[in-house]
């Protein structure tokens, strides 16, 4: 008995069993069958009378809870990026260009210094080529030969001076490994894709250089230690890269390297 007639079935059944006719032999009374269905729920096991709503929900939240802790540990995790985090000066300040080593020699005074000839692509009032005299403390890594013609990295927005006699203006990049007691193990120039072209200024990802406008001047780069608070952000990752914040120093020619993994640049 179902729908929407079924309280007058029961009338009816009720009027039935309650009379004496040949139907009343066929119908079963309400109460008897009742307790007929009372004795088959018996007959069924405990746990598959009812479903069992509690569990389920429970798991669900379990599930939740597992996803979250999943979330937040992935979060956690992530890497912080050093660029966002930075708080110093631009390294737009400096004004790094690629430079040719034209002539290379001893100093005659200093025992740890090479005097070398750097052409960065400045012109005199004539539009002739106008080097630059550079004193660099490598004697004790290279000998004059080895660098001459060689494409380098040039610091060129610092102040001329002089070292031990020796007119310097600019400074050539390394970069450099270090012992455990602080002391330099090894020192290289870094290198120059060949293509690269003299006097270009190197670029780094995710710095807008235009935006940032000129480099800083030579006076201002020495008063407020403009190279100073950007060495420690200056590093070679993991593979020899050259890097400001994990970006790599970038020519028109490509990559810059050094052979010198998770080092330091100056």
């Amino acid at each position: 008995m179902s729908g929407q007639d079924v309280t007058k079935q029961l009338a009816l059944v009720e009027y039935i069993t309650s009379t004496n006719t040949e139907v009343n032999c066929d119908v079963v009374p309400m109460n008897n069958r009742i307790e007929t269905l009372k004795l088959f729920i018996e007959t069924i096991p405990e746990d598959l009378r009812a479903p069992p709503m509690e569990e389920p929900k429970q798991a669900k939240i379990e599930s939740e809870k597992k996803v979250q802790s999943a979330s937040v540990e992935l979060v956690a995790a992530a890497p912080i990026d050093p660029l966002a985090s930075y708080e110093g000066p631009s390294v737009a300040a400096l004004d790094i260009r690629v430079g040719e080593v034209k002539e290379c020699k001893n100093h005659e005074e200093a025992d740890r210094l090479l005097c070398e000839v750097v052409d960065v692509g400045e012109v005199d009032e004539d539009g002739n080529p106008k080097y630059r005299n550079i004193a660099s403390g490598l004697r004790e890594y290279y000998n004059p030969e080895d660098i001459v013609g060689r494409k380098v990295l040039v610091l060129c927005n610092l102040k001329a001076r002089k070292l031990v006699g020796f007119p310097s203006h600019g400074m050539l990049l390394c970069a450099s490994s270090k012992e455990e007691n602080g002391e330099k193990s090894n020192v290289q120039l870094i290198s120059v894709p060949s293509d690269s072209k003299i006097g270009e200024r190197i670029t780094i990802p995710d710095v807008n250089f235009e935006e940032e406008g000129m480099p800083m001047a030579e006076n201002k780069i020495g008063k407020k230690k403009i190279l100073e608070k950007l060495l420690p952000s200056l590093k070679t990752s993991k593979y020899g890269v050259p890097e400001f914040c994990e970006r790599p120093f970038m020519t028109s020619a490509g990559v810059c390297t050094t052979s010198i993994n998770d080092g330091t640049v100056g």
